[in-house]
């Protein structure tokens, strides 16, 4: 919910989701409302509160679009979404209009995001919700059993997950997308650096570990670069592009300095090899 709070917020003009609003709890979706239509003063300020996280999570959702929006170009006409949460992308990329995309995310939490988009006209082709614990089941049982066509090529978003898994958790998710894609098939996944922040503060990793454990979000899956892409390669993907806010900031508005603090997350985009 704070993810989608940030992108529906945005940086500057329009926000990079702008149905954000339409996912959140009322009470949140009350305060959102109230937050866009506040001074770019008092904007900026709430930015700066939240330590980046707003710059941060506007600037990857900017980032996968565009990758997205290749993967479809390219050929993609499947889109799984791994841990979709409050994505909105198959309501507001009209680039899905010739597209199945397939929400994959816990049993728990879809019941509340069906219920959310139930008065939405969705601009993909056709939306299916595929319900998974990423740590009990497999991803590629279920998607088979949802009518996923593993001889086309699939783009795959796996947006802020793989840091809570386990990394077995995330060797068995990636040998299913492996076995489901096509060749042309596109990952983007986001991962995380194991320094998490990396800032040169002394204590800092300690502190950030303990508040996301506090949230109930403990941090299991991180990994390097380099651990990325080999783990790409096994499954036959070949890497694109990998970057952080940085490298997001010179396509999409968004302060990279100001998101520093989640410098940590990444962004992996690989194609499956033809």
């Amino acid at each position: 919910m704070a993810v989608a709070f940030g992108r529906g917020l945005g940086t500057r003009g329009e926000p990079p989701d702008p149905l954000a609003v339409d996912m959140l709890p009322a009470p949140l979706a009350m305060a959102l409302r109230a937050a866009q239509r506040a001074p770019a003063a008092a904007r900026s300020l709430l930015r700066g509160l939240t330590l980046g996280m707003v710059d941060h999570v506007c600037l990857r959702t900017a980032a996968i679009d565009a990758a997205l929006r290749d993967a479809i170009d390219g050929g993609c006409d499947q889109l799984v979404i791994l841990g979709a949460g409050l994505d909105a992308r198959a309501w507001r990329i009209d680039a899905l209009a010739g597209a199945t995309v397939f929400e994959v995310d816990h049993p728990s939490t879809q019941p509340g995001k069906r219920e959310a988009v139930d008065a939405l006209v969705p601009l993909a082709a056709r939306v299916c919700f595929v319900a998974v614990d990423f740590e009990r089941q497999r991803v590629a049982d279920r998607l088979a059993d949802e009518g996923h066509d593993a001889s086309r090529p699939t783009a795959w978003i796996w947006e802020g997950v793989t840091p809570y898994l386990h990394p077995l958790a995330i060797a068995t998710t990636l040998e299913d997308i492996g076995a489901r894609s096509a060749p042309g098939s596109v990952l983007m996944m986001t991962y995380a650096i194991p320094a998490l922040v990396p800032l040169p503060i002394p204590g800092v990793r300690l502190i950030t570990r303990a508040a996301f454990k506090g949230l109930g979000e403990e941090l299991y899956g991180a990994m390097t670069s380099t651990e990325a892409a080999d783990a790409a390669a096994r499954i036959g993907f070949d890497v694109v592009s990998d970057g952080d806010a940085r490298d997001w900031a010179r396509h999409a508005e968004g302060n990279a300095t100001l998101a520093r603090p989640f410098r940590g997350e990444r962004l992996l985009v690989a194609r499956r090899r033809i």
